[in-house]
């Protein structure tokens, strides 16, 4: 068995371009810009299902579809983009990993004459 064609699976442009169904007209818009621009021919997915890449006619991966973002090797990210640190941008999908981990914090009343936790009706199981 090819291990990687076991790991990835073909897809055409317009099943990378509909990969994830939450992205605006505008991220679609942008993809197919740099879709365009890199020349892309070929596009699978990982087995989980978590990125898509895009390749040259050479084989050469050029671009890596994200949920919320966008990756290419280094030297071919779009020069315009606003955060010249990452070698993408992000999209309208994209969730702030601090948001995404945070948590609220669950507060506690106790009793005043037991001191046990109250349940959240407000009244005690043991004093009533």
């Amino acid at each position: 068995m090819n291990t990687l064609s076991s790991t990835r699976r073909s897809m055409s442009r317009a099943e990378a371009l509909s990969w994830n169904p939450n992205w605006s007209v505008g991220d679609i818009r942008v993809i197919e810009e740099n879709l365009d621009r890199l020349a892309a021919r070929t596009f699978f997915r990982t087995r989980s299902n978590s990125t898509v890449t895009a390749q040259d006619d050479s084989g050469r991966s050029i671009m890596y579809l994200h949920p919320g973002y966008v990756t290419f090797p280094k030297g071919l990210a779009p020069e315009d983009r606003k955060d010249l640190e990452m070698h993408g941008f992000t999209l309208s999908t994209a969730q702030s990993r601090a948001a995404s981990r945070a948590m609220p914090e669950e507060t506690l009343s106790f009793c005043p004459g037991c001191f046990y936790a109250l349940p959240a009706t407000g009244v005690c199981d043991t004093c009533g």
